[in-house]
C-alpha cells in the first residue's frame, strides 16, 4: 500500500534527468495524502513530465458522483490483478507511467499504536514508483484530465516489518527500469511489478503528528527522523 509520499527534490535535481513542460511540483513537498487527490508529476510514455490527480479515475466513468467514490479507490492497485480489473486493465495495457519522489510514508502496528516511518532510498536521491494512468472527463469543468494509480507488490523484508498488517509495499523500479517499464510490452512490465531487493530502502520513525490528518503535515519535520523508547508509545494515543 502507498497512501502518502515526499518529493522533497529540488528543482536542480529534477531539471537534470527530466523535461519539464513547465511542470513543477508543488512546494513544499514533505508530505502528501493521497485522500487529499492532490496534482503531482508522472512520467508518461514520452519520457516527459506531466501532471495527474492522485486516484484513477478511469476513462468509462462518466457520472460526477461516481468519479469522487472511484478516486477514492484507485489510490493503489495491486499488481497481480491490474491487468484484469475493470477500473485498471485499460491504464494497465495503455498508460504505464512513473511517478517520482524521495520516499513514502507507512505505518507499523503494536497493538492499538500506528507508529509512523518514512521510507527511502539508501544510495539514489530520486525513487521511482510504478504506476499507470487514465484520461477522463472532469465533469465538473468538462476538461478532460490525468488521474494515477500507485502499483503495489508483496512486501520485502524491511516492509514486511513495517507494515506488518497488510504486507504490501509500492511497486519501485531502479532508473535503468524506466524505459522497460514505460517502452515494453505488458508481459515485459509484468516481470517488473516484484518487491524491492532489501537493501535498496532505508527507513526512520518520524513525528507522531503525521497520525492526526487535521495537521498541517507538509513541513520539513514529516521526513525527519523521531526515535522512541518503548515507554514513550503513549505519545502515539
Amino acid at each position: 500500500m502507498c497512501f502518502s509520499y515526499s518529493i522533497n527534490l529540488s528543482s536542480e535535481q529534477l531539471q537534470s534527468k527530466f523535461n519539464f513542460n513547465d511542470i513543477i511540483p508543488p512546494t513544499p513537498a514533505f508530505f502528501f495524502s493521497g485522500f487529499d487527490h492532490p496534482k503531482l508529476p508522472i512520467i508518461n510514455q514520452n519520457h516527459e513530465l506531466e501532471n495527474a490527480q492522485w486516484g484513477l479515475i478511469p476513462k468509462w466513468c462518466k457520472d460526477a458522483h461516481e468519479q469522487l467514490k472511484l478516486r477514492d479507490l484507485g489510490l493503489n492497485a495491486r499488481s497481480e490483478t491490474a491487468f484484469e480489473k475493470p477500473m485498471f486493465k485499460t491504464a494497465w495495457k495503455n498508460h504505464p507511467v512513473a511517478i517520482i519522489a524521495s520516499g513514502f510514508f507507512e505505518w507499523q502496528t503494536k497493538g492499538n499504536k500506528k507508529i509512523p516511518y518514512y521510507i527511502y532510498p539508501k544510495e539514489h536521491e530520486i525513487l521511482y514508483f510504478a504506476g499507470i494512468a487514465d484520461y477522463f472527463e472532469n465533469l465538473n469543468n468538462g476538461m478532460v484530465e490525468c488521474s494515477f494509480s500507485i502499483l503495489t507488490t508483496q512486501a520485502n523484508a524491511l516492509l514486511s516489518e513495517i507494515h506488518n498488517t497488510k504486507k504490501r509495499m509500492p511497486v519501485i523500479l531502479q532508473e535503468k527500469e524506466l524505459e522497460q517499464w514505460l517502452d515494453s510490452t505488458e508481459i515485459n512490465r509484468s516481470d517488473l511489478c516484484v518487491p524491492t531487493a532489501d537493501n535498496y530502502l532505508s527507513a526512520h520513525t518520524v513525528n507522531p503528528k503525521l497520525n492526526k490528518s487535521t495537521t498541517n503535515r507538509n513541513e520539513s519535520w514529516a521526513v525527519e527522523p523521531v526515535r522512541f523508547s518503548d515507554n514513550q508509545l503513549g505519545l502515539f494515543d
